[in-house]
Parts: structure tokens; C-alpha cells; sequence
């Protein structure tokens, strides 16, 4: 599927519309015209009767009086406003500009959007251009469009990057299409058979080779994509050194500058890096899944005795002996903790049977999500946040919109079929690779530490 272009313009008065479009596309920017048709009482949103799916706006430029009220009054124009951007797919950074005589009343308007209206998302920058001055000629539309995307200097340098690894997917396919592009025919027909058949053959070869043949034929997207990849990060690599370095330290102002993040960024910088949140339906089979101990086979007091007889502990005993110090605070406090502990299992099978879909039985380790307030818990000595070298603390992260200690400990690790067995409950997160090649070497290092008699 091809995706639309990221510049979005909207207007009740097609004559506008299409001077905005004309100016967009004479500077070699391609957008996405919307006539905006408020008449229809089925158009709730004045834009219902266009198809959205496939585009990602980036920058929306919006007629400011879509209904071509009278009287110019702020409330009024904000509704129609706020119901275009409910409808628009923004789920990331964008800049609102207003196509408007009454330049005046934006900030007005803003406002009004940002106090009535929570639900809809909220621009990176906003802006106008004035239609008085650009149609008087007072004013070239087609040079103030070119200033749009750099009065945000963050926004220009995130579009700049999301610019860059797009250019870089077209120069992966244009490099598989050129080696497979026919050199000899004798017709245009001939050409396309000849080329079509040898990129299906590269394509099945690169399938093939990434999977292995079986695990190709079951899963095709999965090994064509994975086996592009590393050519893709090599034509992002090779463009580092067309990137302008002031687009960077413009946006990131103290790149360069010891700082110290606040302890919510880094847990938000290490679900970024680290964490991929899932939803109840997702495998709980893959490398790095995070399940949950299913709480219904846990709390049941019947099967008491069947966990403590694989683990040798009971679970209130797993978990002040791994993961909760019971010295702490009184028992209330240690009773809040120990209920507010979600009990787990992540996944951490070897990477190369999960790559080449060999995995019988899943391997799992004992895991705990540990809400940050009770932090305090999780200290055995003032040097140490873990109780003993068998357990790896993960950096904190957020999940489900609240920050957590996770600890794994290496010394239970349980073997199951996930459809058959009754400990294993929904799939909460995934953690990427990454951190995990990390996690399997402690994991590999603790078991393999050796021991030994000696006489000195």
C-alpha cells in the first residue's frame, strides 16, 4: 500500500483550496486536498466522505471559518475545528495552520479547542496564514510555505528523520529492483515478465534463507521483511553524512551537555527502547514475551500445594525471599506491597530456535512487576537491589501508564506448553532485543558460574 502525502489541506471554498494545493505543489510538496462539505447533516464531521486510512498527517492546514459563519465568534468557529482534528489520524507530532482573513482570532479559537475540547489531540505548533495579505499580493503563499515546517525546530528535525528512513525503504527497493531488472528483451512485455520473475525469485530466496524453508511458507511476510532489514539500517546508515548537524543541536539544545533526567523520563526512555506493550490477544510465545501469573490459578487456595511443590516455596515466600525485602516497614506496609506485586513469567527461550521456529517447550523465568512507590521495598543492603547475583533488574519502566521495578530471577525458570498450561495468563509486554541479549547473558553467566574443591 502506498502512503498519501503528510500535508493536509482542508477548505469549505474550492477556489481556496485550490490555491493552497497550487502553492503546495508549484515549491514540489505533495498534499492531500479535503473539500470540506458542512452542509450535510450525515457529514458529521464536515470530512466523513473522504477515505483517511491512508494518511499520516504531519502538517494540517485548515480553512478557520468552515461554515462561513457571520459573525466571527471564537466558540463558534472552534467546533467545526475540533471536529476535524477528532476525525484526522494524529497520533503523532503536527502543526496546525489556519488559511484565514481573521488572523486575529486564532489564538482565541486555540484556546477554546484546548479548554472544551480533551479528546482530540493537541498540535506541536500552531500558526496562519493570513489569506488577506496572500491574496492582495502583499505576500507570496509559495515562500511562507516553505518557513511552515521550521518555525518548530523539533518538529522539523523528527520530519527530517522520518523523511530520511522513508528515502531509505525506496532505496532498498530501488537497489533489489535494479539487480533484478532484465537487461535483454525484445518487448515491454518481455521486460516485465523477465523482471517480475526474477524479484519474485530474490524475494523467495531472501524468505528462505532468513526462516529456512518451512518456517518461510508458513509465515512469508514475516521472512521477507526480516531478511530486508538489514539492508534497509545500511542505506540509513550510509546517509549520516548528509544530515545538516545544526537540525539536530537546534532541537536537542543540550545534546553535548551533562544533564540529568528526571527518574519519570527514564522510565519513559526505557519503555522506548526496551518495552513494546501488548495487548490480551497477542502470543505469549514470543522470545521476551512478559506473561502473568493467571491470577485465578494463583489465589486458588486448591492449588496452594501444586505450586509450592514445583517451586519449593509458596508464592509469599517467592516473593520476599526474590524480589521483596520483609525486613521493611511494618506488616501493613509489607501486605500493600506484596498485593500491589504483579507476579509473571517473560519468556526466554534461545534466539536462534525462536528465530528458526524450533521451540517445543517454551522456556519461562519467574518475573515481578513492582509499582516505583514501593521502590523502598526492593533494597536489601543501601548498595543492593537485588537480593543475590540470580536476579537482573530491568531499568524502570512504564506499562500501562504506571511506572515499575521488574526483577527476573534465574533460579526458577518453569518449562511449559503455553496452550496447555493453566499458570500462564494474558501477555502484558514484550521486551525487545536489545536488553534481552543482556538479560540471557546474566541468565547464561549465573548458570554456568563455576564451583569448585580446592586445598590451599
Amino acid at each position: 500500500m502506498i502512503s498519501l502525502p503528510s500535508i493536509v489541506l482542508i477548505d469549505d471554498n474550492k477556489e481556496d483550496l485550490d490555491i493552497l494545493q497550487d502553492s503546495f505543489t508549484r515549491m514540489g510538496y505533495p498534499c492531500f486536498p479535503i473539500h470540506y462539505q458542512g452542509d450535510d447533516p450525515a457529514n458529521e464531521s464536515g470530512i466523513d466522505h473522504v477515505k483517511l486510512d491512508m494518511i499520516k498527517p504531519r502538517i494540517v492546514i485548515s480553512d478557520l471559518n468552515l461554515q462561513e459563519l457571520q459573525k466571527v465568534d471564537e466558540k463558534q468557529l472552534a467546533g467545526p475545528i475540533a471536529e476535524v482534528l477528532h476525525k484526522l489520524p494524529l497520533s503523532g507530532p503536527f502543526i496546525l495552520y489556519f488559511w484565514s482573513r481573521n488572523a486575529g482570532t486564532v489564538d482565541p479559537v486555540m484556546q477554546v479547542i484546548y479548554e472544551r475540547y480533551t479528546d482530540i489531540p493537541h498540535p506541536i505548533h500552531w500558526g496562519v496564514l493570513d489569506k488577506t495579505q496572500f491574496k492582495s499580493g502583499q505576500q507570496d503563499l509559495a515562500e511562507r510555505i516553505t518557513t511552515i515546517t521550521k518555525e518548530s525546530q523539533v518538529f522539523d528535525a523528527l520530519c527530517s528523520w522520518e523523511g530520511r528512513v522513508s528515502t531509505a525503504a525506496q532505496k532498498t527497493t530501488d537497489s533489489l529492483f535494479n539487480l533484478a531488472r532484465a537487461t535483454e528483451h525484445e518487448s515491454l512485455g518481455e521486460y516485465k515478465d523477465k523482471t517480475t520473475t526474477k524479484l519474485q525469485s530474490m524475494l523467495s530466496v531472501i524468505g528462505n534463507e532468513t526462516l529456512g524453508v518451512k518456517n518461510a511458507a508458513e509465515e512469508p511476510d514475516i521472512a521477507i521483511e526480516l531478511g530486508l532489514e538489514p539492508v534497509l539500517h545500511d542505506h540509513i546508515q550510509s546517509m549520516y553524512e548528509q544530515i545538516e548537524p545544526s537540525v539536530w543541536t537546534d532541537a536537542a539544545n543540550e545534546i553535548g551537555k551533562r544533564i540529568r533526567a528526571d527518574s519519570d523520563v527514564k522510565a519513559y526512555l526505557n519503555s522506548f527502547y526496551h518495552v513494546e506493550e501488548l495487548d490480551a490477544e497477542a502470543s505469549n510465545t514470543k522470545r521476551g514475551t512478559w506473561v502473568e501469573f493467571e491470577p485465578t490459578y494463583m489465589n486458588n487456595p486448591d492449588n496452594a500445594q501444586k505450586i509450592k511443590n514445583h517451586f519449593g516455596r509458596k508464592i509469599k515466600a517467592l516473593l520476599n525471599e526474590e524480589f521483596l525485602n520483609c525486613d521493611i516497614g511494618d506488616s501493613t506496609e509489607r501486605a500493600e506491597a506484596h498485593a500491589a506485586t504483579r507476579l509473571g513469567f517473560l519468556e526466554l527461550s534461545a534466539e536462534c530456535d525462536q528465530a528458526q521456529r524450533k521451540t517445543k517447550l517454551h522456556r519461562y523465568f519467574l518475573s515481578a512487576m513492582i509499582p516505583v512507590e514501593y521502590e523502598r521495598f526492593t533494597f536489601f543492603r543501601e548498595q543492593d537491589k537485588t537480593k543475590h547475583s540470580g536476579i537482573y533488574r530491568l531499568p524502570n519502566i512504564r506499562v500501562c501508564e504506571q511506572e515499575y521495578i521488574v526483577k527476573v530471577t534465574f533460579m526458577y525458570q518453569v518449562g511449559a506448553i503455553p496452550d496447555f498450561n493453566k499458570w500462564l495468563g494474558k501477555p502484558i509486554f514484550r521486551l525487545k532485543d536489545q536488553i534481552l541479549s543482556d538479560i540471557s547473558f546474566n541468565a547464561f553467566q549465573h548458570a554456568a558460574r563455576p564451583g569448585i574443591i580446592r586445598f590451599d
